[in-house]
């Protein structure tokens, strides 16, 4: 997926694009396993039973549950966000001699029972399976369960080895692409005690919002979106079975006190008629060249024109495309 992509829908109000990655170091357990769910939010990646995962953030009350950014750095950048695309790479570092096992990886839609990200950071659940069973309906004691899962992709650890293994997460609902809010409503008000319809936590007893809530709402939504459920098994004991290298692709409406609204490698991708033709010049006294050496003067400089012209009038045509002006 390309640095700046957006979701092709009706959608009028323009909109800027932004981008997160990162990567993640996985440790396996004494007997040699790991297991884990990917999940398709930069505020709500990742959910295993391990202790500690280098590279990610733990929740505060759900330490098994972690997450890359937290919504006030969305918020610093966009105030309404929508995941347009993300994906995981899977790479072992170890040598091919001391390469071993096998990781089992199934894909699992998300729930619209997934816990609200306050509800994370302030309310702890039961066990680390409960929450994994209300984010993908999946269980986390016993990860072997896998298997049964339609579709399961099984891989050596030298396909990680040679950096093979690369999920793309598919939304499996259009209401996944719906814009979030990332503003703090516990810093309002007039907000306390209120109920909205897509609130995170629900007092059944009382009526109203927890305190503890905090006051968003969910700027990490997941329904509608699809999950990886993961289990390696066979692996060096207490070892860093593999990295996960991770890219979330956001659209959003721009914070306007923000900054770094669109990154630099965006700039340059969408680019400009300027920059455009500086390229298609050098091109073209590329090409003169060539037909120099290869048929002499004559017609040489002719030929790289009508290239030149040719190409950014190929080019021209299709500006609203490429962000030409």
């Amino acid at each position: 997926m390309a640095i700046g992509a957006r979701v092709p829908d009706s959608y009028q109000v323009a909109t800027v694009t932004h981008h997160n990655r990162g990567s993640i170091t996985v440790t396996s357990t004494v007997g040699g396993e790991v297991s884990m769910l990917l999940l398709p939010s930069p505020c709500l990646t990742m959910h295993t039973n391990a202790a500690g995962v280098p590279g990610l953030t733990a929740f505060t009350q759900n330490t098994s549950t972690y997450y890359s950014n937290t919504p006030a750095q969305i918020a610093a950048v966009l105030t309404e966000y929508r995941v347009v695309a993300c994906g995981f790479r899977l790479i072992s570092k170890d040598t091919a001699t001391n390469t071993k096992g096998k990781v089992y990886v199934a894909r699992v839609p998300t729930t619209s029972n997934a816990p609200s990200w306050n509800t994370l950071n302030t309310v702890t659940a039961a066990s680390p399976d409960v929450i994994a069973v209300y984010l993908a309906g999946v269980t986390t004691t016993t990860p072997s369960l896998v298997m049964n899962m339609p579709g399961v992709r099984v891989f050596n650890m030298q396909d990680l080895l040679r950096g093979e293994v690369i999920l793309s997460a598919v939304p499996t609902h259009e209401s996944f692409y719906r814009f979030k809010g990332t503003f703090d409503r516990s810093v309002v008000g007039w907000n306390v005690g209120q109920v909205l319809a897509d609130e995170g936590v629900f007092n059944s007893t009382t009526g109203l919002v927890n305190a503890t809530a905090g006051g968003r709402k969910d700027v990490a939504a997941i329904d509608g979106g699809c999950a990886f459920w993961i289990w390696g098994t066979g692996l060096p004991g207490t070892s860093n079975a593999f990295d996960i290298e991770y890219v979330y692709h956001l659209e959003g409406v721009p914070n306007a006190a923000g900054t770094n609204l669109i990154p630099s490698a965006q700039r340059i991708t969408t680019g400009t008629t300027t920059l455009v033709e500086q390229a298609l010049s050098a091109a073209s006294a590329a090409n003169t060249v060539i037909n120099y050496v290869t048929g002499g003067t004559a017609g040489a400089g002719t030929t790289a024109l009508l290239f030149g012209l040719d190409t950014i009038g190929r080019l021209r045509s299709h500006k609203g495309f490429m962000g030409l002006s």
